[in-house]
């Protein structure tokens, strides 16, 4: 691989010699000076198929202008770039020369690029392109980036300690925005814990709520937080404290289930049937067609989502059945309200569903989890078609704390924190700075937590920035 001297000299004498004849020959070809890069590529192979898709530009270093090559959107993880054929091109080329640093600087090695050698880009090199009219030249370091954690590990720390020390029967947690809601209710009264960031904490009264009153169906719709159980009457907040009642006499509320296509869903009673209803204002209601056999009226996990298709969907498991009580293993699944197709027919791999599980749409994926009723254990799942199949999450990616994975409990308080997007004009970079799961509180047999435990994929931690070359 290394080049004599004399190679290099002679060389340059070759570019002279047709520099010489082109000028000779014909008086309006000019032979460029401009060795600036455009652009450089990696072929790609079958045991390193990554590598064709990644993109280099220029970086600024803040010393030299334009002296850095590099692939500011890192190639994937454990993607291997110790043996790559690279393809440079610059605006003017004659030769380039390319140098290599494997650790000591007294052994330097370096290699004339002609596309048939493999070059090792584990580490910084130095790639030097002299112009055709062979005087001017430029250097520029060629940075290579790769992933070095997995991008689909999910990264917990506990975000605070047990926010108080009541025995509560009921919990729930609601996202506004970029504000968190953390509610309890002990049968005799109720306390509100907010927060803008999941980690400091605030107590704030609440007023306007019956005494006794369960917060497992609580729902956010446009703007205000929605609460039912209370037959005829229905409860709504705008700042989460300050509570007022809607009352119907049309029928009877048993829960509400979820926001589907602008519109708030329920599940309500009339004439000792069950039917759906919904509201574009969570004030007036119009009643829909009677539920399913095996339809749950309560204690179920429901979610909403979009689609890859950019449809909206709903998703319900499990729940109380509204004939006997008893517990359901069913996964209902909607797009429209009102036509249904229950999962658990065509697909059994969430037959083990608990009472009492939570269920969020994360990253393109529904995350289940909770306590088994029929053993105690810890319950953990991850489903990447819309509810229809489901499968054991992957422990080496650790998708539950290792805490709570050792102490199972159920984790009726189960929340997402969207992103914050910050546009500034001539921004260079799009931070997410939030899209964490938040798991607060929960119960373990008797005992009841109040702690508060975040989370978040690996992937969703990278800043993609862009970079403008003039």
């Amino acid at each position: 691989m290394k080049f004599t001297f004399f190679r290099f000299i002679l060389l340059f004498a070759i570019i002279a010699f047709f520099s010489s004849c082109l000028n000779s020959s014909d008086n309006t070809t000019v032979v460029s000076s401009k060795p600036y890069f455009s652009s450089l590529v990696f072929k790609t192979n079958d045991s390193v198929p990554y590598l064709s898709s990644a993109k280099f530009t220029l970086e600024f270093d803040g010393k030299l202008a334009d002296s850095i090559i590099v692939n500011v959107d890192s190639l994937p993880y454990k993607t291997r770039v110790d043996s790559v054929y690279p393809t440079f091109s610059f605006k003017s080329s004659a030769a380039t020369r390319l140098y290599l640093f494997p650790g000591n600087k007294f052994k330097r090695d370096s290699i004339w690029i002609t596309g048939t050698d493999t070059v090792d880009f584990s580490k910084d090199i130095k790639v030097k392109n002299y112009a055709t009219d062979g005087v001017k030249n430029r250097t520029y370091v060629v940075r290579t980036n790769v992933h070095r954690v997995d991008p689909e590990a999910y990264v917990w720390s506990k975000a605070g300690a047990d926010m108080s020390s009541v025995n509560a029967k009921y919990q729930k947690a609601i996202a506004i925005g970029d504000q968190l809601f953390y509610y309890q209710n002990d049968g005799s009264n109720s306390y509100l814990y907010t927060s803008t960031d999941g980690f400091s904490w605030g107590a704030k009264t609440i007023t306007g709520l019956p005494v006794n009153t369960p917060l497992d169906d609580m729902i956010e719709f446009n703007g205000q937080i929605f609460l039912s159980r209370d037959g005829f009457n229905l409860y709504s907040s705008t700042d989460g404290a300050n509570w007022s009642k809607n009352a119907l006499a049309a029928f009877s509320f048993k829960s509400l289930l979820f926001v589907l296509n602008s519109r708030l869903w329920a599940v309500v009673q009339s004439d000792n049937t069950y039917h759906f209803a919904n509201s574009t204002d969570g004030v007036n209601w119009t009643m829909i067609g009677t539920i399913p056999d095996n339809f749950p009226v309560s204690d179920f996990a429901a979610v909403s989502f979009t689609q890859p298709t950019g449809k909206a969907k709903a998703v319900v498991l499990g729940g109380v059945s509204s004939v006997n009580g008893t517990p359901l293993n069913n996964r209902w699944s909607t797009e429209d309200g009102t036509y249904w197709v229950d999962f658990s027919t065509e697909n059994h791999s969430l037959d083990t569903l608990a009472v009492g599980v939570s269920v969020i749409s994360y990253d393109n994926k529904l995350l289940a989890f909770g306590q088994r009723t029929d053993n105690g254990k810890a319950y953990y799942k991850i489903s990447k078609d819309d509810g229809l199949s489901w499968a054991n999450t992957d422990t080496a990616r650790n998708v539950l704390p290792a805490a709570l994975k050792s102490l199972p409990r159920t984790f009726s308080s189960m929340v997402v924190l969207k992103p914050k997007t910050y546009n500034k004009q001539d921004s260079k970079a799009v931070i997410e700075a939030s899209n964490r799961i938040f798991i607060i509180g929960g119960k373990s047999g008797s005992t009841v937590y109040s702690d508060v435990w975040t989370g978040k994929v690996t992937r969703k931690n990278f800043l993609l920035q862009a970079f403008s070359i003039y």
